[in-house]
């Protein structure tokens, strides 16, 4: 019994060096995803909670100024739970393709500053 509990312990600590090692120093595909995810999902409630704004400012082209406070607050919920620096601009491109319906055009030189 106490072998088995020995080797099933050996076992479970040589898996979690295995997967602790194997992300050290570069982003896995899996982390690159979530990231995208998370993003896509803050936008998407945005665009959900506040239709008539999404509409007005996809009329004027100034989504950005339309929506500065939701923007801002999602925003800081993505740059919280997403520290990696490389991974930020995923929120722009998720402004872009759900809010903007693509066109970049449709967002104001407010947020047109911060994007790549």
């Amino acid at each position: 019994m106490y072998i088995f509990l020995g080797v099933a312990g050996l076992l479970v600590l040589i898996a979690v060096f295995y997967f602790l090692s194997k992300g050290k120093g570069e982003l896995t595909g899996g982390m690159e995803n979530d990231a995208r995810r998370f993003a896509r999902l803050l936008v998407s409630e945005i665009k959900l909670y506040n239709e008539s704004k999404v509409q007005r400012g996809l009329q004027n082209k100034n989504l950005a100024e339309s929506l500065r406070d939701e923007i801002a607050e999602a925003r800081g919920k993505y740059s919280k739970r997403i520290a990696s620096a490389e991974m930020q601009s995923y929120f722009d491109d998720a402004l872009i393709e759900l809010l903007a319906d693509g066109d970049q055009s449709k967002l104001d030189s407010g947020i047109k500053s911060s994007l790549r």
